[in-house]
């Protein structure tokens, strides 16, 4: 048995490096004083592999301009490694990680110059009879407050991973926000997280046998970029860090399983949150936060009853006091499999770009989005993949009433593969996700890639390494 899992992880890994031929290695570089400065930026993602398993990196350019992009895989215990290729605009890939990485768990520094590129990961993690597959975007380095609301140490194993991307060493402090109670172990506090490097912590040997557990990690010095992956049983997550505020909205479904909604106050105050679930008939108030959120107080409660049919769900929560974060999770079953997805509160806004791919299924893609405005939104959905950029005539000018959701087909084929969409909206701001299945002998997952508001270019541009035909660190 264990040979046989293996030889399937390894034909995966294989199917993957197939997908990552679309991509290109980078074209001779032009001498240092031909070369202008592009546009650029740095994604970060903490997770990318485990020990002993496959992973994946996806990437979407949405720009008019050819990307050069550099991947610098961060593994545990060896040096980092490096891998270069371009990508052209309008298309979506897929790379696996070399394979002098498998043996050992890693993740990834994506540095990019020129197009606008989008970042996302899956990662497969071996369970009972197989491996799970979990997916999330990858995230800029960003906030000296990052939180992962979305933990447990009741019946499953989480682990917060914490990466560095940055030239100097990071000192962080962690805290575990448990039923009320902030724990700060005397372990946790001051943690220097190396240059390049990561940090992996157990929340279960501080945290025991709790349903609900949430990580704030506060950066005394540099950056860092926070996941979680939660395993329990035959399910595996990756939960991304998210820097709090006051203004969110996460995305859920109820097609074929039950959701829940997960909320955390940061400070040392009650949060007083207006806070509404929308579904495709409308808005009703979320009555677990009508009286308030106590602070260090994770609450995790399901999708209040309505006679909304199954479908796209989602959570606003807008705080008039402390900065918040909050998270939806929600069950799929299908083809006789249960699966857990998961997805991240995000401000709403009127753009935002995800990407999701190998080896999900393509055929089995679906747009969950919600619109928390009080007026109409008018959807356009563009649709990047390897072969370039369409327009679906069935995802324009969707419209989508104020306090709605909907849940929109994506085209795709039924081969496993690449999809980006570029979400723009008039009216009203939306958020969304893309939720995808990957099912076969091997592997099987469901999982959600939230759709991460498009940021202005950077002000300072990265400019083309003439020695690598890389981004300059």
């Amino acid at each position: 048995m264990t040979r046989l899992w293996i030889g399937a992880l390894v034909a995966v890994t294989l199917a993957g490096a197939a997908v990552a031929d679309r991509l290109h290695p980078p074209r001779p570089p032009v001498p240092v004083a031909d070369a202008p400065a592009e546009p650029g930026g740095v994604w970060v993602c903490p997770v990318v592999k485990v020990a002993g398993s496959g992973g994946f990196i996806h990437l979407v350019n949405a720009g008019d301009d050819r990307s050069t992009i550099r991947i610098t895989y961060v593994a545990d215990g060896r040096a980092p490694v490096e891998q270069a290729l371009t990508l052209a605009p309008q298309v979506a890939g897929t790379v696996g990680p070399p394979r002098s990485l498998l043996g050992g768990g890693a993740g990834a520094i994506v540095e990019y110059a020129g197009g606008s590129v989008s970042v996302s990961r899956t990662a497969l993690v071996g369970v009972p009879g197989g491996f799970a597959a979990g997916a999330a975007p990858c995230a800029k380095p960003g906030g000296v407050i990052q939180v992962v609301p979305q933990g447990s140490t009741l019946r499953a194993e989480t682990q917060l991973i914490l990466l560095n991307p940055g030239t100097a060493d990071a000192v962080v402090d962690i805290a575990l926000m448990v039923n009320g109670q902030a724990l700060r172990p005397v372990s946790l506090q001051g943690r220097v997280v190396p240059a390049h490097r990561r940090l992996v912590v157990r929340e279960g040997d501080f945290a025991f046998d709790a349903r609900a557990v949430a990580a704030v990690m506060t950066a005394a010095t540099g950056r860092i970029v926070a996941d979680a992956l939660v395993v329990s049983g035959s399910t595996a997550e990756v939960v991304p860090g998210v820097n709090p505020t006051r203004n969110l909205l996460t995305v859920a479904s109820t097609a074929r399983g039950d959701a829940t909604f997960s909320t955390l106050a940061i400070g040392d105050d009650d949060a007083v949150i207006d806070a509404r679930v929308l579904s495709s008939i409308g808005q009703m108030t979320y009555t677990p936060l009508t009286t308030g959120l106590a602070p260090n107080t994770p609450q995790v409660a399901p999708m209040p009853g309505q006679d909304a049919p199954p479908g796209a769900v989602a959570l606003s929560a807008v705080s008039k006091t402390s900065a918040i974060a909050i998270g939806a999770r929600w069950g799929v079953a299908s083809s006789g499999r249960n699966d857990v997805a998961i997805s991240s509160g995000v401000q709403p806004s009127r753009a935002a770009v995800a990407v999701v791919g190998f080896p999900a299924n393509l055929g089995t893609i679906r747009l969950l989005v919600a619109n928390p405005d009080a007026v109409e939104d008018r959807l356009s959905v563009t649709v990047i993949s390897e072969s370039g950029a369409t327009q679906p005539a069935a995802l324009q000018n969707v419209q989508l009433p104020g306090g709605h959701t909907a849940t929109l087909a994506v085209p795709g084929s039924t081969r496993p593969g690449t999809i980006g969409v570029i979400v723009t909206s008039v009216g009203g701001r939306v958020a969304s996700a893309l939720e995808a299945i990957v099912s076969n002998a091997s592997v099987y997952g469901v999982y959600a890639v939230t759709a991460l508001p498009v940021a202005n270019p950077l002000p300072v541009a990265v400019s083309a390494d003439a020695r690598q035909g890389v981004p300059a660190p």
